[in-house]
Protein backbone atom coordinates (compact mmCIF):
# COMPACT_ATOMS: atom_id res chain seq x y z
CA UNK A 1 0.00 0.00 0.00
CA UNK A 2 2.80 2.39 0.97
CA UNK A 3 4.65 1.72 -2.27
CA UNK A 4 1.47 2.33 -4.27
CA UNK A 5 0.96 5.70 -2.62
CA UNK A 6 4.60 6.57 -3.16
CA UNK A 7 4.28 5.58 -6.83
CA UNK A 8 1.23 7.84 -7.22
CA UNK A 9 3.07 10.70 -5.52
CA UNK A 10 5.96 10.22 -7.96
CA UNK A 11 3.55 10.32 -10.92
CA UNK A 12 1.94 13.50 -9.60
CA UNK A 13 5.33 15.10 -9.15
CA UNK A 14 6.40 14.06 -12.67
CA UNK A 15 3.24 15.65 -14.06
CA UNK A 16 3.98 18.87 -12.16
CA UNK A 17 7.55 18.89 -13.49
CA UNK A 18 6.35 18.42 -17.06
CA UNK A 19 3.86 21.25 -16.65
CA UNK A 20 6.62 23.45 -15.25
CA UNK A 21 8.79 22.70 -18.27
CA UNK A 22 5.96 23.51 -20.68
CA UNK A 23 5.41 26.85 -18.98
CA UNK A 24 9.15 27.48 -18.98
CA UNK A 25 9.25 27.26 -22.75
CA UNK A 26 6.73 30.09 -22.96
CA UNK A 27 8.34 32.43 -20.43
CA UNK A 28 12.08 32.05 -20.99
CA UNK A 29 14.18 34.72 -22.68
CA UNK A 30 13.40 35.21 -26.39
CA UNK A 31 16.73 33.60 -27.21
CA UNK A 32 20.10 32.92 -25.66
CA UNK A 33 21.77 35.10 -28.25
CA UNK A 34 19.53 38.08 -27.47
CA UNK A 35 20.53 38.04 -23.80
CA UNK A 36 24.20 37.81 -24.70
CA UNK A 37 23.96 40.51 -27.36
CA UNK A 38 22.82 43.06 -24.80
CA UNK A 39 26.19 42.75 -23.10
CA UNK A 40 28.04 43.76 -26.25
CA UNK A 41 25.86 46.06 -28.34
CA UNK A 42 25.38 49.74 -27.56
CA UNK A 43 22.27 49.94 -29.71
CA UNK A 44 20.42 47.68 -27.25
CA UNK A 45 19.34 48.43 -23.67
CA UNK A 46 21.31 46.71 -20.90
CA UNK A 47 20.43 43.18 -19.87
CA UNK A 48 18.45 42.62 -16.68
CA UNK A 49 19.77 39.86 -14.43
CA UNK A 50 17.42 38.47 -11.78
CA UNK A 51 18.91 37.59 -8.39
CA UNK A 52 17.95 34.07 -7.27
CA UNK A 53 19.10 33.60 -3.66
CA UNK A 54 19.20 29.95 -2.58
CA UNK A 55 19.76 30.93 1.04
CA UNK A 56 17.71 31.22 4.24
CA UNK A 57 19.46 34.46 5.26
CA UNK A 58 19.61 36.86 2.30
CA UNK A 59 20.08 40.49 3.39
CA UNK A 60 17.13 41.50 1.21
CA UNK A 61 14.76 38.96 2.73
CA UNK A 62 14.20 37.06 -0.52
CA UNK A 63 16.11 33.87 0.30
CA UNK A 64 14.40 30.77 -1.05
CA UNK A 65 15.47 28.18 1.54
CA UNK A 66 13.13 27.36 4.40
CA UNK A 67 14.22 27.99 7.98
CA UNK A 68 14.77 24.26 8.51
CA UNK A 69 17.96 24.63 6.48
CA UNK A 70 19.53 27.39 8.56
CA UNK A 71 21.63 24.91 10.46
CA UNK A 72 21.85 22.17 7.84
CA UNK A 73 22.92 24.53 5.06
CA UNK A 74 21.60 22.15 2.42
CA UNK A 75 18.76 21.43 0.05
CA UNK A 76 18.79 17.87 1.38
CA UNK A 77 16.29 18.24 4.19
CA UNK A 78 13.15 16.21 4.80
CA UNK A 79 11.17 15.45 1.60
CA UNK A 80 8.46 18.05 2.19
CA UNK A 81 10.90 20.89 2.94
CA UNK A 82 13.07 19.84 -0.01
CA UNK A 83 10.04 19.87 -2.32
CA UNK A 84 8.88 23.27 -0.99
CA UNK A 85 12.34 24.78 -1.55
CA UNK A 86 12.49 23.43 -5.11
CA UNK A 87 9.01 24.77 -5.83
CA UNK A 88 9.93 28.24 -4.53
CA UNK A 89 13.10 28.20 -6.63
CA UNK A 90 11.29 27.38 -9.88
CA UNK A 91 8.46 29.81 -9.19
CA UNK A 92 10.90 32.64 -8.47
CA UNK A 93 12.76 31.91 -11.70
CA UNK A 94 9.53 31.74 -13.68
CA UNK A 95 8.33 35.08 -12.26
CA UNK A 96 11.61 36.71 -13.18
CA UNK A 97 11.57 35.40 -16.75
CA UNK A 98 7.94 36.35 -17.25
CA UNK A 99 8.81 39.85 -16.02
CA UNK A 100 11.48 40.18 -18.69
CA UNK A 101 14.75 39.03 -17.10
CA UNK A 102 17.50 38.20 -19.60
CA UNK A 103 19.65 36.30 -17.10
CA UNK A 104 19.17 34.40 -13.83
CA UNK A 105 21.96 34.67 -11.26
CA UNK A 106 21.79 31.89 -8.66
CA UNK A 107 23.82 32.05 -5.46
CA UNK A 108 23.94 29.95 -2.30
CA UNK A 109 26.23 31.98 -0.03
CA UNK A 110 24.82 35.08 1.60
CA UNK A 111 27.16 38.08 1.33
CA UNK A 112 25.35 40.23 3.87
CA UNK A 113 27.48 41.68 6.70
CA UNK A 114 27.95 39.06 9.42
CA UNK A 115 26.75 36.15 7.30
CA UNK A 116 28.19 32.74 8.19
CA UNK A 117 30.63 31.48 5.58
CA UNK A 118 29.64 28.10 4.16
CA UNK A 119 32.08 25.27 3.59
CA UNK A 120 32.55 24.03 0.04
CA UNK A 121 30.37 21.01 0.86
CA UNK A 122 27.56 23.12 2.32
CA UNK A 123 27.52 25.53 -0.60
CA UNK A 124 27.70 22.68 -3.11
CA UNK A 125 24.65 21.02 -1.51
CA UNK A 126 22.65 24.22 -1.99
CA UNK A 127 24.02 25.47 -5.29
CA UNK A 128 24.42 22.54 -7.65
CA UNK A 129 20.96 20.93 -7.21
CA UNK A 130 19.46 24.40 -7.73
CA UNK A 131 21.48 24.94 -10.90
CA UNK A 132 20.52 21.52 -12.24
CA UNK A 133 16.83 22.17 -11.53
CA UNK A 134 16.95 25.53 -13.34
CA UNK A 135 18.79 24.06 -16.33
CA UNK A 136 16.14 21.34 -16.64
CA UNK A 137 13.13 23.59 -16.15
CA UNK A 138 14.33 26.57 -18.21
CA UNK A 139 16.54 25.22 -21.00
CA UNK A 140 16.41 28.48 -22.96
CA UNK A 141 17.35 30.75 -20.02
CA UNK A 142 20.80 32.21 -19.48
CA UNK A 143 22.16 31.13 -16.09
CA UNK A 144 24.88 32.74 -14.03
CA UNK A 145 26.38 31.26 -10.85
CA UNK A 146 27.38 33.56 -7.97
CA UNK A 147 30.21 32.04 -5.90
CA UNK A 148 33.70 32.82 -4.60
CA UNK A 149 34.78 29.15 -4.57
CA UNK A 150 36.78 28.13 -7.62
CA UNK A 151 35.91 24.43 -7.39
CA UNK A 152 32.18 25.15 -7.34
CA UNK A 153 32.58 27.58 -10.21
CA UNK A 154 34.22 24.84 -12.29
CA UNK A 155 31.55 22.29 -11.38
CA UNK A 156 28.84 24.79 -12.32
CA UNK A 157 30.50 25.47 -15.64
CA UNK A 158 30.60 21.76 -16.41
CA UNK A 159 26.93 21.40 -15.53
CA UNK A 160 26.05 24.04 -18.10
CA UNK A 161 26.17 27.48 -16.44
CA UNK A 162 26.63 30.25 -18.99
CA UNK A 163 28.36 32.76 -16.71
CA UNK A 164 30.45 32.70 -13.56
CA UNK A 165 29.86 35.66 -11.25
CA UNK A 166 33.09 35.59 -9.26
CA UNK A 167 32.75 37.78 -6.17
CA UNK A 168 36.19 36.90 -4.77
CA UNK A 169 38.11 39.83 -6.24
CA UNK A 170 41.25 37.72 -6.72
CA UNK A 171 43.06 36.22 -9.70
CA UNK A 172 41.97 32.70 -10.67
CA UNK A 173 44.24 31.64 -13.58
CA UNK A 174 43.35 27.93 -13.44
CA UNK A 175 39.63 28.70 -13.47
CA UNK A 176 40.04 31.26 -16.22
CA UNK A 177 41.96 28.79 -18.38
CA UNK A 178 38.99 26.42 -18.17
CA UNK A 179 36.65 29.25 -19.11
CA UNK A 180 38.85 30.08 -22.08
CA UNK A 181 38.28 26.59 -23.47
CA UNK A 182 34.54 27.29 -23.82
CA UNK A 183 34.02 27.89 -27.49
CA UNK A 184 30.30 28.53 -27.97
CA UNK A 185 28.78 31.98 -28.07
CA UNK A 186 26.49 31.68 -25.05
CA UNK A 187 28.92 30.20 -22.50
CA UNK A 188 32.26 31.19 -21.02
CA UNK A 189 31.29 34.57 -19.55
CA UNK A 190 32.86 35.72 -16.29
CA UNK A 191 32.13 38.65 -13.96
CA UNK A 192 35.16 40.03 -12.10
CA UNK A 193 34.23 42.04 -9.03
CA UNK A 194 36.24 44.46 -6.90
CA UNK A 195 35.84 43.10 -3.38
CA UNK A 196 37.77 45.22 -0.91
CA UNK A 197 36.35 43.50 2.16
CA UNK A 198 36.74 39.90 0.99
CA UNK A 199 38.66 37.59 3.29
CA UNK A 200 40.49 36.50 0.12
CA UNK A 201 41.28 40.08 -0.81
CA UNK A 202 42.79 41.48 2.38
CA UNK A 203 46.41 42.48 2.14
CA UNK A 204 46.58 42.26 -1.64
CA UNK A 205 48.36 44.98 -3.53
CA UNK A 206 46.37 46.61 -6.32
CA UNK A 207 48.46 46.89 -9.47
CA UNK A 208 48.76 50.55 -10.36
CA UNK A 209 46.66 51.57 -7.39
CA UNK A 210 48.49 50.59 -4.19
CA UNK A 211 46.76 48.90 -1.25
CA UNK A 212 43.06 49.42 -0.71
CA UNK A 213 42.34 51.88 2.07
CA UNK A 214 38.69 51.74 3.21
CA UNK A 215 38.69 55.35 4.44
CA UNK A 216 40.69 56.97 1.64
CA UNK A 217 39.29 59.87 -0.34
CA UNK A 218 36.56 58.86 -2.76
CA UNK A 219 38.37 59.96 -5.90
CA UNK A 220 41.58 58.08 -5.09
CA UNK A 221 39.55 55.06 -3.97
CA UNK A 222 37.79 55.06 -7.35
CA UNK A 223 41.14 55.12 -9.14
CA UNK A 224 42.16 52.13 -7.03
CA UNK A 225 38.99 50.29 -8.08
CA UNK A 226 39.70 51.04 -11.75
CA UNK A 227 43.32 49.90 -11.46
CA UNK A 228 42.44 46.66 -9.73
CA UNK A 229 39.65 45.77 -12.14
CA UNK A 230 41.82 46.51 -15.15
CA UNK A 231 44.60 44.33 -13.72
CA UNK A 232 42.16 41.46 -13.07
CA UNK A 233 40.68 41.75 -16.55
CA UNK A 234 44.05 41.78 -18.33
CA UNK A 235 45.19 38.76 -16.30
CA UNK A 236 41.98 37.01 -17.30
CA UNK A 237 42.68 37.77 -20.97
CA UNK A 238 46.21 36.38 -20.64
CA UNK A 239 44.72 33.18 -19.19
CA UNK A 240 42.72 32.70 -22.38
CA UNK A 241 39.28 34.24 -21.76
CA UNK A 242 37.98 36.26 -24.68
CA UNK A 243 38.03 39.98 -23.90
CA UNK A 244 34.41 40.52 -24.85
CA UNK A 245 33.28 37.85 -22.36
CA UNK A 246 34.82 39.57 -19.33
CA UNK A 247 32.39 41.71 -17.33
CA UNK A 248 33.57 44.16 -14.67
CA UNK A 249 31.68 44.89 -11.44
CA UNK A 250 33.04 47.64 -9.11
CA UNK A 251 31.54 45.90 -6.08
CA UNK A 252 29.25 48.58 -4.73
CA UNK A 253 28.69 48.07 -1.02
CA UNK A 254 31.61 45.67 -0.56
CA UNK A 255 34.00 47.35 1.85
CA UNK A 256 33.23 50.84 0.57
CA UNK A 257 31.96 53.96 2.24
CA UNK A 258 28.82 55.78 1.18
CA UNK A 259 30.88 58.52 -0.48
CA UNK A 260 32.97 55.94 -2.34
CA UNK A 261 29.86 54.15 -3.62
CA UNK A 262 28.39 57.43 -4.88
CA UNK A 263 31.64 58.39 -6.61
CA UNK A 264 31.64 55.07 -8.47
CA UNK A 265 28.06 55.62 -9.65
CA UNK A 266 28.74 59.19 -10.74
CA UNK A 267 31.90 58.10 -12.57
CA UNK A 268 30.55 54.99 -14.31
CA UNK A 269 31.64 56.27 -17.73
CA UNK A 270 35.27 55.99 -16.60
CA UNK A 271 34.69 52.36 -15.67
CA UNK A 272 33.06 51.79 -19.05
CA UNK A 273 36.12 53.35 -20.72
CA UNK A 274 38.16 50.29 -19.70
CA UNK A 275 36.47 48.69 -22.75
CA UNK A 276 34.91 45.72 -20.99
CA UNK A 277 31.16 45.23 -20.40
CA UNK A 278 30.17 46.40 -16.92
CA UNK A 279 27.63 45.18 -14.38
CA UNK A 280 25.72 47.12 -11.73
CA UNK A 281 25.05 45.31 -8.45
CA UNK A 282 23.51 48.00 -6.26
CA UNK A 283 20.01 46.58 -5.82
CA UNK A 284 18.49 47.20 -2.36
CA UNK A 285 21.88 47.87 -0.74
CA UNK A 286 22.18 49.81 2.49
CA UNK A 287 23.87 52.88 1.00
CA UNK A 288 20.72 53.39 -1.11
CA UNK A 289 18.68 53.23 2.07
CA UNK A 290 20.88 55.99 3.46
CA UNK A 291 20.09 58.18 0.44
CA UNK A 292 16.37 57.56 0.80
CA UNK A 293 16.49 58.37 4.51
CA UNK A 294 18.18 61.75 4.16
CA UNK A 295 16.24 64.90 4.94
CA UNK A 296 15.44 67.85 2.70
CA UNK A 297 18.47 69.67 4.06
CA UNK A 298 20.63 67.19 2.16
CA UNK A 299 22.51 65.60 5.03
CA UNK A 300 22.76 61.83 5.19
CA UNK A 301 24.78 59.08 6.80
CA UNK A 302 24.92 55.31 6.60
CA UNK A 303 23.57 55.11 10.15
CA UNK A 304 20.22 56.48 8.95
CA UNK A 305 19.81 53.71 6.38
CA UNK A 306 16.36 52.23 5.87
CA UNK A 307 16.08 49.02 7.85
CA UNK A 308 13.91 47.28 5.23
CA UNK A 309 15.80 46.47 2.01
CA UNK A 310 12.54 45.76 0.15
CA UNK A 311 11.64 49.46 0.57
CA UNK A 312 14.67 50.69 -1.38
CA UNK A 313 13.22 50.38 -4.89
CA UNK A 314 13.51 54.07 -5.70
CA UNK A 315 17.16 54.05 -4.69
CA UNK A 316 17.80 50.94 -6.77
CA UNK A 317 16.25 52.58 -9.84
CA UNK A 318 18.23 55.78 -9.26
CA UNK A 319 21.43 53.73 -9.32
CA UNK A 320 20.26 52.09 -12.55
CA UNK A 321 19.79 55.53 -14.12
CA UNK A 322 23.28 56.65 -13.08
CA UNK A 323 24.93 53.51 -14.41
CA UNK A 324 22.93 53.53 -17.65
CA UNK A 325 24.09 57.08 -18.31
CA UNK A 326 27.63 55.71 -18.03
CA UNK A 327 27.14 52.75 -20.36
CA UNK A 328 26.40 49.78 -18.05
CA UNK A 329 25.53 46.51 -19.83
CA UNK A 330 24.05 44.30 -17.04
CA UNK A 331 21.71 45.28 -14.22
CA UNK A 332 21.70 42.69 -11.43
CA UNK A 333 18.48 43.28 -9.49
CA UNK A 334 15.87 41.92 -7.09
CA UNK A 335 12.95 43.95 -8.51
CA UNK A 336 12.85 42.60 -12.06
CA UNK A 337 9.50 43.85 -13.35
CA UNK A 338 10.04 47.39 -12.09
CA UNK A 339 13.57 47.51 -13.49
CA UNK A 340 12.52 46.19 -16.91
CA UNK A 341 9.83 48.87 -17.16
CA UNK A 342 12.22 51.58 -15.96
CA UNK A 343 14.84 50.56 -18.55
CA UNK A 344 12.25 50.70 -21.34
CA UNK A 345 11.38 54.28 -20.37
CA UNK A 346 14.86 55.54 -19.51
CA UNK A 347 16.90 53.97 -22.31
CA UNK A 348 15.79 56.49 -24.98
CA UNK A 349 16.80 59.29 -22.59
CA UNK A 350 20.23 57.92 -21.68
CA UNK A 351 22.95 60.29 -22.88
CA UNK A 352 25.24 57.45 -23.95
CA UNK A 353 22.68 55.86 -26.27
CA UNK A 354 20.03 58.49 -26.95
CA UNK A 355 20.55 58.79 -30.72
CA UNK A 356 20.58 55.01 -31.16
CA UNK A 357 17.52 54.51 -28.99
CA UNK A 358 15.47 57.28 -30.61
CA UNK A 359 16.38 55.97 -34.06
CA UNK A 360 15.27 52.48 -33.00
CA UNK A 361 11.94 53.78 -31.70
CA UNK A 362 11.36 55.80 -34.86
CA UNK A 363 11.98 52.79 -37.07
CA UNK A 364 9.47 50.84 -34.96
CA UNK A 365 6.84 53.49 -35.65
CA UNK A 366 6.45 54.59 -32.01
Amino acid sequence: MGSTLQSQDDKNQDAKNQDQQRRAASCSSPSLRAGCAKLLRRDLPPAVMAIINVTPDSFSGDGLLSSVHKTKGSLKGRPKERHDDATRLLRAAERALLAGADWLDVGAQSTRPGATALSVEQERARLLPSLEALLRAFPEALLSVDTDKAELALESLRLGAHMLNDVSGVERPALWRELGKTGDEERGWVVLMHHAASRLHRGLKHEGGGSWQPKEESESAFLSVLARLEALAEACVRAGVRREKIVLDPGLGFGKTLAQNLTILRSWAALDALAFPTMLGASRKSFLGALLARGDEGGYSSSSSSSNPAERLEGSLASVAAAMAGGVRILRVHDVAETVRFVRAFYPLSSSTSSLAVSSLASAGE
